[in-house]
């Protein structure tokens, strides 16, 4: 981890991604876990309600709801190492 990024302040160090088929939208772990369990029920819930991190409400179809990602400063620190094992990996041409 660079010392600039130690020294920031993030606001959300820890977010899921819910992926739509028309957008995305950044929730806490908490609200994660809570939409998790609405596509999770039984009968599923036709409309979807939950707050992004920037405190918007957000009223959605279930079935549009592609998935969710979990993003923390590890693991994206861990793709960013991946991906520059693999660019030292290419053969100049």
């Amino acid at each position: 981890m660079t010392e600039q990024l130690k020294q920031t302040v993030l606001l959300h160090r820890d977010h899921h991604i819910v992926v739509t088929t028309q957008f995305s939208y950044i929730v806490s772990p908490v609200m994660a876990r809570h939409i998790e369990q609405e596509l999770d029920r039984r009968r599923r819930p036709v409309w979807v309600t939950f707050v992004d991190v920037s405190g918007a409400r957000v009223r959605i179809r279930s079935s549009v709801i592609e998935g969710i990602e979990q993003s923390s400063l590890e693991t994206r620190d861990l793709w960013r190492r991946w991906r520059d094992q693999r660019k030292a990996e290419e053969v100049p041409e």
